[in-house]
């Protein structure tokens, strides 16, 4: 996965902003989600070191 490959935070923010509006079917209202999906792939880049490997 994406997380497992060592995909940029860019990369991980584009899946999830993906995954929430063409699966989900959420809308981005001024940019907010985007931003969010932003926040939270820098944060998971951040700890993908603590998840170690399988």
């Amino acid at each position: 996965m994406l997380m497992d490959e060592g995909a940029t935070a860019s990369e991980i923010a584009g899946y999830l902003y993906t995954a929430a509006t063409e699966h989900m079917g959420l809308t981005d209202h001024g940019r907010l989600l985007a931003e969010k999906s932003e926040q939270v792939a820098r944060l998971l880049v951040q700890i993908r070191p603590e998840f170690g490997t399988h």
